[in-house]
């Protein structure tokens, strides 16, 4: 079956069969999306095996996979975790985001498979109309039900309030005070997405800023549907991400000095019972749990899935993290905490925005 555009799965995705299909296009089905390169298909398929064993009582669970260059051999180890918990899983094909938008898209640190959330819409056949996205660095460690089965109310896009100052949002053109949501863990209603023209909204956002947008998709889509009143925020539970654990609470609001801050309720249950770990960078910890020595509290949890999947005779990575990466992490242990919070508070809730806001200005200026 070709997915909408004429874009068709890939043909491994044909091996669950067509009942397969119908079933995961069912209204009543749970889909799931990742987007992965080559480089991070073992920490998708561990990811979705997390997903699978927290999720043993979900009657008809899909997962759809971007393929951004996974290659053959990972092709096969993903389809024998689905195979292994009796899942469907589906490749589709991914685009290039410059060759969508028609002008060069930068991509910064990231990979081309980071945006494909974007597009979606046109990706999935036009059945699927809800579907949760993960990012490849994700644990599901509890069933999904209670967040696949919250209302979208006025939104398009439920995910995890990012954490961080109104100059984020600011940055993008919005109010100060407007949400600000990490694009990790997301539920999208894609039906939406279709009548409205979405996607070519998401484009268009692009194309007015030249391509380079601050956070790559997490700026596009927070300063598309933020803008239009359609982004909701989910407890942090539902995708709790690194920082929340590197540090206490009242650090933590010095530190990022959020525009919507989590109540301490809400940090203490995404940090002692999360539903969804998001496994990202932070300066404090350094390291992820593919890296040796990680030391998030739930990286036994990730390395007991790997050593049940494929990929368990797989090293650790190396730190892929230059002299500046490393150098911060120590500097940040070394020197004294109040210190190191306001110093570490002054660049990324002040000066990072800043600068991307000067440099944003700057390129209007030479364009227009």
């Amino acid at each position: 079956m070709a997915a909408r555009g004429g874009r068709p799965p890939h043909p491994l995705g044909a091996g669950p069969g067509a009942a397969r299909l119908a079933g995961a296009l069912r209204g009543s089905a749970v889909n799931v999306v990742y987007a992965s390169s080559g480089g991070y298909a073992e920490i998708a398929g561990i990811s979705m095996r997390s997903l699978f064993e927290s999720n043993r009582d979900v009657e008809e669970l899909a997962v759809w996979m971007v393929d951004c260059g996974i290659g053959g051999e990972n092709r096969r180890k993903l389809l024998s975790v689905a195979a292994e918990y009796d899942r469907a899983l589906f490749f589709v094909h991914g685009v290039d985001p410059s060759e969508r938008a028609g002008i060069p898209v930068a991509e910064g640190r990231w990979h081309p498979a980071t945006f494909q959330r974007l597009f979606l819409g046109s990706l999935l056949p036009p059945e699927a109309e809800r579907v949760l996205y993960l990012d490849c660095d994700t644990l599901v460690r509890r069933p999904l039900a209670p967040l696949w089965e919250r209302p979208f109310g006025s939104s398009s896009a439920l995910g995890v309030d990012d954490c961080r100052s109104g100059r984020y949002a600011a940055e993008l053109g919005l109010p100060p005070d407007a949400p600000y949501v990490g694009s990790g863990v997301l539920l999208l209603d894609l039906a939406r997405w279709r009548r409205e023209g979405t996607e070519e909204r998401f484009l268009a956002f692009l194309r007015t800023r030249g391509g380079d947008v601050t956070y790559v998709d997490q700026g596009v889509l927070n300063g598309t549907l933020g803008a239009l009143g359609q982004t909701g925020a989910l407890p942090p539970r539902f995708g709790a991400p690194t920082v929340l654990f590197d540090f206490p609470y009242r650090d933590l609001l010095r530190l990022r000095r959020p525009a919507h801050p989590p109540t301490e309720a809400e940090w203490r249950a995404a940090v002692e019972d999360p539903a969804v770990v998001h496994f990202t960078a932070c300066f404090y910890s350094g390291s992820r749990p593919w890296n040796a020595d990680c030391p998030h509290p739930f990286a036994a949890e990730y390395l007991a899935h790997k050593a049940a999947s494929p990929w368990r005779e797989e090293p650790p990575r190396p730190d892929g993290r230059g002299p500046a990466g490393r150098l911060t992490t120590a500097a940040a242990h070394l020197l004294p905490r109040g210190l190191m919070l306001a110093v570490m508070s002054f660049l990324h809730a002040r000066a990072y925005p800043w600068a991307r806001g000067v440099k944003s200005r700057m390129r209007r200026r030479r364009r227009g």
